[in-house]
């Protein structure tokens, strides 16, 4: 992929995170930001160019290069900074905007009016990639992770081993694993390895699985979890973000999902939203005798969608002490999303600062790397791309470096979770999954061969 010209206005996580990434992938990359203190962290962490001052003005957009920009990708936390930047870069010249929005209500009804007024080529919804993330985990059951990729033929789940059972019986070159599955890496005490033939696997570990949905399901139940059927949700807290994971959740058959906010406005307007398709209660986590009297404990998942970090880590640890079998926290703070395997109660959280950054890298990555995700706090990211081979080759003589194993062979519709002996061929879709360091060897070694 050739090196782009990419302006990002926005030094928050979510600016840092996707400039730190693209840097790295050597894209000469330039930050907009008015804050001193979050601009000279960034020139002193990357390869990349930062600029002070206000991503709204166009004389500061100029100067930062928007009108010979590739993309310029508007992140700042307020969304009506994003929409006036996209404006502006647009109108300055630069090729394509990508604007994120925390509240995409302003576009409801009139989306192409925006879209062709404000001159951005993609919005990225922080609401509808977070009820998107929840609604995977829910469907999946047991995963504490879900990623989908070659348009949903490949998932990776992040899987905890709970009990003992035939893959913690001998070395994971011995089990006999399930076809269309394999085990990418191990996540142990924090760190995170992908493991070779002579690894074992013990309780407690986290494994980052790849393979087909019927190879998945398979595996989870060689490892011991139960098939689950008739399943409730509770929703804590009707945030915009809430309230579209709770709508996301009530269109999803064989789930019941009730909704728990303390403002009685909010939880008025909600319910009005849903007509019925979703209970909504009036009550705070906080009260005991609210969790008592609506059986919580009965709870399949629960979903804390608060606006804090801590208090979504607070209220899962209660529902947790109530008996609810699953919760997952929204937690944006890059600080508590990397220890998110340490907070006891938690047993699944959604960044949504993530998961819009992965969304963004693979509209940057269109036409070259048509997927990407960033795993385990950025130690790993999962990759989707087209081979340029000379001639068809074993996996087992790709070469390929340590710390990367290849997930999937997608060969027309026909998809392989490959072992040493499967070929490759020119032209088919690989997924790979790559520890962070080894994927500038990897796609180099992939795609010039």
């Amino acid at each position: 992929m050739n090196p782009l010209k990419i302006v990002i206005v926005g030094a928050g996580e979510v600016g840092q995170h996707i400039a730190g990434i693209l840097s790295r992938e050597q894209h000469a990359v330039t930050i907009v930001d008015p804050d001193p203190a979050k601009s000279r962290k960034l020139a002193e962490s990357f390869d990349l160019q930062t600029y002070m001052g206000d991503g709204t003005r166009a004389d500061v957009l100029m100067d930062a290069g928007a009108s010979t920009a590739d993309l310029m990708v508007a992140v700042a936390d307020d969304d009506h900074v994003n929409l006036l930047a996209s404006v502006i870069a647009k109108r300055l010249g630069a090729k394509r905007v990508i604007v994120r929005l925390k509240d995409t209500r302003i576009l409801d009804s009139y989306h192409y009016f925006y879209k062709d007024a404000l001159g951005f080529d993609v919005e990225i919804s922080v609401e509808q990639l977070a009820a998107e993330k929840v609604l995977e985990m829910v469907r999946e059951h047991h995963a504490l992770e879900v990623e989908s990729f070659a348009n949903g033929k490949v998932q990776l789940r992040r899987l905890p081993l709970r009990t003992a059972s035939e893959l913690t019986s001998a070395r994971l070159g011995e089990v006999r694993m399930p076809s269309g599955a394999l085990v990418a890496a191990i996540s142990r005490q924090g760190e995170l390895e992908v493991p070779t033939g002579d690894a074992e696997l013990m309780v407690g570990d986290q494994l980052y699985l790849m393979g087909t949905k019927k190879g998945l399901d398979a595996f989870e139940k060689t490892a011991g979890e139960k098939v689950v059927f008739k399943r409730s949700v509770v929703v804590y807290g009707a945030t915009t973000i809430g309230r579209s994971i709770a709508k996301s959740l009530s269109a999803e058959s064989g789930l019941s999902v009730m909704v728990i906010e303390s403002d009685e406005a909010r939880a008025r307007a909600l319910d009005l939203e849903c007509n019925g398709s979703v209970r909504v209660l009036v009550g705070d986590m906080m009260d005991r005798n609210v969790l008592q009297e609506e059986g919580l404990a009965d709870a399949s998942v629960f979903v804390s969608a608060t606006d804090g970090d801590s208090s979504n880590i607070v209220a899962c640890q209660l529902a947790k002490a109530f008996g609810v079998e699953r919760t997952v926290a929204l937690i944006d703070g890059a600080g508590l999303s990397e220890i998110f395997d340490f907070l006891d109660g938690v047993d699944q959280i959604v960044s949504p600062r993530v998961a819009s950054a992965n969304a963004i890298l693979r509209f940057v990555r269109a036409g070259s790397l048509d997927a990407v995700a960033v795993i385990a706090g950025g130690k790993a990211e999962v990759l989707e791309f087209q081979t340029v081979l000379n001639e068809a080759t074993k996996v087992k003589k790709l070469g390929l470096p340590r710390g990367v194993v290849l997930g999937a062979i997608v060969h027309g519709e026909d998809v392989t979770v490959p072992t040493g002996e499967t070929v490759v061929r020119d032209g088919d879709r690989l997924i790979a999954f790559a520890k962070s360091d080894a994927i500038p060897e990897v796609e180099k070694l992939l795609r010039q061969r």
